[in-house]
């Protein structure tokens, strides 16, 4: 890692993070194994550095590889906050692998696909990210996620996002956690597909807590299955405060569904 002072008055600091790593792996015929959760995962900046290819226990790849990386960081020098990062990789290979999943086609090129990412945080209340996986024979974009988040504190949140992989999807994400005051609180979400022109995920819901008590109730349309069909539900959580809760756990809900948001750090009237 390789770091200097920068800035007008040197309160940043910007470093310089090459990352190489050599993996030789000897070949070992599995195909009478069968394959139970096995799978060959999309190519990310993690992925790129893992010794095995694939996620699951019934396939070891082999390989013979070289994966480099280069991160750049832009920090406050003082508190190690971060404010900028930019990050990217590629995979050579000097041996084409020969293990392979029942289907799989064998990667026959010399090098793999360029991933990069680019995350820019602690800017006031904002932070975005944007990274992809880029084709660069082929002058493809085959992957991309783009974000932006505003989040003033950790129970008040908005997300706006962008997903596309190649001839599979392409969605949009909006949602927002906003607390009126505090006693009320609302929710939202929707995960909108362009290519079939319909709501993925949808759900709103609203939340009143007083001293000893917490009401939460959403309601959620989704699509339920491969065929495309829809089913909605109702979530209704009723928390003691300091005691216990009865009903769905909505608050573990809103976690997974809407990012950055934490209501363990909800303000609690008098």
């Amino acid at each position: 890692m390789f770091d200097r002072e920068a800035g007008s008055r040197n309160h940043l600091l910007q470093t310089l993070e090459p990352r190489l790593r050599y993996t030789w792996i000897p070949f070992r015929d599995q195909d009478d194994l069968p394959v139970f959760d096995t799978a060959l995962p999309d190519l990310n900046l993690v992925q790129l550095f893992r010794t095995n290819r694939y996620v699951g226990a019934d396939r070891l790849g082999d390989a013979n590889e070289l994966a480099a990386g280069l991160t750049t960081r832009l920090l406050r020098a003082e508190s190690g906050q971060q404010y900028l990062s930019a990050t990217i990789g590629q995979r050579f290979y000097f041996d084409s692998p020969s293990v392979v999943l029942p289907g799989e086609v064998p990667e026959r090129r010399s090098a793999s696909n360029l991933v990069g990412e680019v995350e820019l945080t602690a800017w006031r209340d904002w932070s975005a990210r944007v990274a992809m996986e880029y084709d660069a024979e082929e002058s493809n974009t085959l992957r991309g996620d783009s974000s932006i988040q505003y989040r003033p504190r950790p129970d008040t949140v908005v997300n706006m996002g962008f997903r596309y992989r190649e001839d599979f999807l392409e969605q949009w994400d909006a949602g927002f956690a906003w607390r009126l005051s505090q006693t009320w609180q609302l929710f939202a979400r929707q995960v909108y597909s362009t290519r079939e022109n319909k709501s993925i995920d949808r759900f709103a819901g609203i939340e009143y807590g007083g001293c000893c008590w917490r009401l939460r109730l959403l309601a959620r349309n989704y699509v339920s299955n491969r065929t495309g069909e829809s089913d909605n539900s109702v979530l209704l959580q009723v928390e003691l405060t300091g005691l216990s809760s009865v009903g769905a756990r909505s608050d573990t809900f809103l976690e997974r569904g809407i990012r950055g948001y934490s209501p363990a750090s909800a303000a609690t009237p008098p």
